[in-house]
């Protein structure tokens, strides 16, 4: 592992870059500049450390990781290979032709994860070794190897391929050989690619067979690009159009039940269980109220508490039967939102959902503690979705405007893309991003909308996209003789909360249909509206005449309501029917809130005015507040809110030019002309780690130092055949046998 001319080392190879080459790996690994790097041999370090080069790593496509992992089937992890015995392995292997194999050679040059000339050729360290368990594209078993081919096997080969799995993967066994009996069953589950000959007496269990042991899929391979890929097709505008109509009609319909989510936790905000969670009995409530199923629930709180619009705490003020618990309650964020118009709403919906660590289609499913996983606990958490939302709906937004995407096509392309993202997602996980995606409008018609494409765009405005494919609002309704009003189009909030008010909703959606009843106008008298009022609004806001129906029911209802008239006192009631008022007093609902008659037509109460109207309203009656003037009240309570959380802002996924030469700079001022040739020494456990993968993946002989259990230093001649949990199991060159080794006994490693 000597540098020399033709192989320099990393550190070496890496100062030996010139400004432009530098600029060019930190804009594909911007995780490594910042801090900026005072020189190359931290530069050098931070590209070699396993986090970063696992970032790296992830976003190659998978004729990449083909290209990394026959470099490293060829030994270069330890020593140097040329790029032609790179291109002979891999074009065989996958029907890529050189020039593919080529370019990706340059990808991973261009990453750090490949370095030297093309005559001497090295791996990075840490490339191999943070790639997931079992990894592998290039075939070490047949091609034909289904799911169910370790199901119908003989108890006798079953035990052999359960016992390798459970000791490491590797055994010794004298019917390895090419001459052993073929009707034993090791030689059997040779000949079926069930197993892999090491040499005459060791066998290997295959990383794809491991993986249906353990109840895995085979791996799906699509090593080089299908011949459509996506984006081929031409636009379809007027796909387009209709994607984002649909789409805004689907992210304004989540944004009216959001409204209203807000709305009722603002007024009784729900109590959370000890460890933060939303309980069962919370959230059939909040169904119940919204007359919406409790999967819709668990969306919305979930887009709520991730655009941090609903957050958890004490909120102020607090619930009149307060239970001491935390609450789940708006923020004072949701007071812009809800005073925005639609666009903004959306958009701020679509960016907090992209961002959101929440699965709410966990809930309900079996926790790692073996317990249901409830709404916002902790189970539900998954740091990584976010990353797993934008990985599968850009997939969407690779193809052309108004082309439709198949769901077949779009999981093809995300294996040949990112093929360690994809075969570590679940089938389930990816099918509930996607419905998601739909219900909210970032998909719709099988294509990304225009504006979660602006949203994918660093460079794109996606309120003002937002802007252009939302319908925008109606200041008039239609009031019609049947006793229902159709708003044609969005509403503003004013008018929306008018509505909500003197109406209940029949139909929803970019056009709703409302229903006047006895109930609704009610509804709208309590909160202090007076008949005239309510007329008032509808002829200001009607198309046309307001139909005399609806005129009447107003005007009867209001008749029969508010004939008692309470103020502060404590509080008072006042009545022109003292029958009425006698009545009232006798209820039971009367003492609560100890109410006296003190004149045929004036009764008063030891209660705050609040508690009274509720009182009587729950006994069956109709009482309204009023002021000093008599003028009716909204004695409504002011609705709970929680500090406005702070989100943090997403960390840009390009550095901009300005950090890019100012990283670039500060290397070269750190760096003299002497530093740039000088090489990194010195050797740690991670080091060691990385030694031993790269032989064992090499099938190179070591020689180890360790110390035994008595304390003595030994030294042994091994070829390491596999490393993992801390132990490394290594074939003795001396007597023939594998031996097990604790990584942190061993002291060197010396390539033989």
């Amino acid at each position: 592992m000597s540098t020399t001319p033709e192989s320099p080392d990393f550190r070496a190879w890496l100062a030996q870059r010139d400004d432009h080459e530098l600029a060019n790996l930190l804009r594909l690994r911007p995780d490594v500049a910042l801090p900026l790097p005072p020189g190359i041999t931290p530069l050098a370090a931070r590209l070699q450390l396993r986090a970063s080069v696992g970032r790296a790593v992830r976003t190659l496509t998978a004729l990449e990781l083909a290209v990394l992992e026959a470099a490293a089937n060829l030994g270069g992890e330890l020593a140097a290979v040329t790029e032609t015995d790179v291109v002979n392995a891999v074009c065989p292997a996958t029907g890529a032709d050189p020039d593919q194999v080529e370019a990706a050679v340059g990808r991973l040059r261009e990453l750090a994860l490949c370095y030297g000339p093309a005559e001497g050729m090295r791996i990075t360290a840490e490339a191999m070794s943070s790639l997931p368990p079992d990894w592998q594209l290039l075939d070490d078993a047949p091609a034909a190897l289904s799911p169910d081919a370790v199901e119908d096997l003989p108890d006798s080969q079953r035990a052999i391929l359960d016992t390798l799995l459970n000791s490491g993967g590797v055994g010794r066994t004298r019917h390895a050989a090419a001459d052993a009996d073929p009707a034993h069953p090791v030689a059997q589950l040779i000949d079926a690619g069930l197993l892999v000959r090491v040499d005459a007496g060791t066998v290997r269990l295959p990383r794809r067979v491991r993986a249906l042991l353990r109840g895995g899929d085979v791996v799906r391979r699509p090593l080089v690009p299908s011949p459509r890929v996506l984006g081929e097709t031409p636009a379809d505008e007027r796909a387009r159009d209709r994607a984002d109509q649909a789409g805004a009609g689907a992210g304004l319909e989540v944004a009216r039940h959001l409204r209203q989510l807000i709305e009722l936790l603002g007024e009784t905000p729900a109590p959370l269980l000890k460890e933060g969670g939303v309980g069962v009995r919370a959230v059939t409530s909040l169904a119940r109220a919204l007359t919406v199923e409790e999967a819709e629930i668990h969306r919305l709180v979930s887009l709520g508490v991730a655009a941090g619009l609903l957050g958890r705490g004490e909120p102020s003020p607090l619930p009149v039967r307060d239970e001491g618990s935390d609450y789940l309650s708006p923020t004072l964020a949701a007071d812009g939102w809800l005073d925005s118009d639609l666009a903004t709403r959306w958009v701020a919906m679509l960016a907090g959902w992209l961002d959101s660590p929440w699965a709410p289609w966990l809930i309900g499913t079996a926790g790692e503690k073996r317990q249901p996983v409830r709404l916002l606990g902790d189970e539900m958490k998954r740091p990584h979705l976010a990353e797993h939302r934008r990985l599968v709906v850009s997939r969407f937004a690779l193809a052309a405007e108004g082309v439709d995407v198949g769901g077949e096509e779009m999981r093809d392309d995300l294996f040949f893309t990112r093929p360690v993202a994809a075969t570590l997602l679940p089938e389930a996980t990816v099918a509930a991003i996607v419905d998601e995606a739909r219900w909210i409008g970032a998909l719709s018609r099988g294509t990304a909308t225009s504006v979660l494409r602006a949203l994918l765009d660093p460079e794109a405005d996606a309120l003002a996209v937002a802007q252009e494919v939302t319908p925008g609002t109606v200041e008039r309704v239609i009031a019609q003789g049947d006793m229902t009003i159709l708003a044609p189009g969005p509403l503003p909030r004013s008018l929306q909360t008018e509505l909500d008010l003197l109406g209940e909703l029949e139909s929803a959606g970019l056009a709703s249909v409302y229903r006047v009843t006895e109930t609704s106008v009610r509804r709208a008298l309590d909160t202090g509206r007076t008949a005239e009022e309510l007329r008032t609004w509808l002829a200001d806001h009607t198309l046309g005449e307001v139909p005399q129906s609806v005129t009447y029911l107003i005007e009867d209802v209001a008749r029969r309501h508010g004939t008692l008239r309470g103020g502060p006192a404590m509080s008072y009631l006042r009545c022109d029917d003292p029958s009425l008022l006698a009545e009232a007093a006798r209820t039971p609902a009367a003492e609560r809130v100890a109410l006296k008659v003190i004149a045929p037509t004036v009764a008063v109460a030891q209660a705050p005015l609040v508690r009274v109207i509720e009182a009587l309203r729950e006994a069956g009656f109709q009482p309204v507040a009023e002021d000093a003037t008599g003028a009716a009240l909204d004695i409504r309570p002011k609705p709970a809110r929680l500090p406005a959380p702070d989100i943090p802002a997403r960390a840009p996924h390009q550095l901009d030019e300005s950090r890019i030469s100012a990283a670039v700079a500060a290397i070269r001022r750190a760096d003299g002309a002497k530093e740039a040739g000088a090489a990194v020494s010195g050797a740690d456990t991670q080091t060691t780690l990385a030694l031993l993968q790269a032989a064992a993946r090499g099938g190179r002989t070591v020689t180890l130092g360790f110390v035994d259990k008595h304390g003595r230093a030994v030294h042994r001649t091994v070829t390491p055949l596999t490393v993992t949990g801390g132990q490394v199991d290594a074939l003795d060159e001396v007597t023939g046998q594998v031996q097990r080794f604790m990584l942190h006994r061993i002291t060197e490693v010396l390539l033989g």
